[in-house]
């Protein structure tokens, strides 16, 4: 028995209270789906995706938990409105995706930095110390607000689950195409794949975490580059965002 099915042993989340834009955002994207209750835990999320994830290997799809909230649905929505041709859509975004995902975060972060070129103290203070008693993230986040669905993206490439579900483009979080880009570089690099989102986060599995600190303070400034949040609204430092990364299977990104 998969773990889908012993999960659906217990009773699924009712439909009441999603609206009909909502219920419409996997018609809208286009992949096969299932709604998941609402209930489930972040231990639950990981079980599932890690069991989809080595099926998705032979049936020639890639899974991600998408929880939809009103954000999310407008994102999608406007992507989507009016479009004659949904595999058209999907066929040019996947032809964005670019191998510019390290030149992409460099340049984010060295804009980072050249703001506090003459504040010399707060960018010691924004470095700060390495903090051994951080714990590594070992599960996704646990339930948030929105409706859990478990989306089948008829992709190889994990990164391009971004043609499907449109994200970025708001505010500091990355549009799209670099998006793309970003997640093509680690999952080359740290074999991190995309794995749960939101209106507002992403959620990114690593298979194989950093494990030393040589290793984690190069990813923690590409990090801070791609989410400042995950710092200035995290760990207070990139050091400590550094410290959390080494043995971590679970990155987490918000952007505010």
């Amino acid at each position: 028995m998969s773990f889908l099915s012993r999960l659906f042993g217990r009773k699924p989340s009712s439909e009441d209270g999603k609206t009909p834009q909502m219920q419409k955002v996997p018609e809208w994207i286009g992949c096969d789906c299932t709604f998941l209750p609402e209930n489930i835990s972040g231990g639950e999320q990981m079980r599932l995706y890690l069991e989809e994830y080595e099926k998705g290997k032979t049936a020639g799809y890639t899974p991600v938990i998408v929880w939809i909230d009103k954000m999310l649905t407008e994102l999608v929505e406007d992507a989507f409105h009016n479009i004659p041709d949904v595999a058209e859509y999907h066929n040019s975004m996947c032809a964005l995706a670019s191998d510019g995902g390290r030149t992409f975060l460099h340049q984010r972060f060295t804009e980072q930095m050249q703001c506090l070129q003459t504040d010399f103290e707060f960018r010691e203070q924004l470095y700060g110390e390495y903090d051994d008693r951080l714990s590594p993230l070992d599960r996704f986040d646990d339930a948030k607000d929105g409706y859990p669905v478990l989306l089948r993206v008829p992709v190889t490439e994990p990164w391009n689950i971004f043609a499907w579900v449109p994200f970025g483009g708001w505010n500091e979080c990355p549009a799209d195409k670099d998006m793309m880009g970003v997640c093509r570089y680690w999952y080359e690099q740290y074999h991190a794949v995309p794995a749960v989102l939101s209106g507002d986060t992403l959620q990114m599995y690593c298979f194989a975490p950093v494990r030393d600190k040589d290793t984690a303070l190069p990813l923690a400034e590409e990090q801070y580059g791609f989410c400042n949040d995950a710092v200035e609204q995290g760990t207070g430092t990139i050091k400590r965002l550094a410290s959390r990364l080494i043995g971590s299977r679970v990155w987490y990104f918000w952007w505010d």
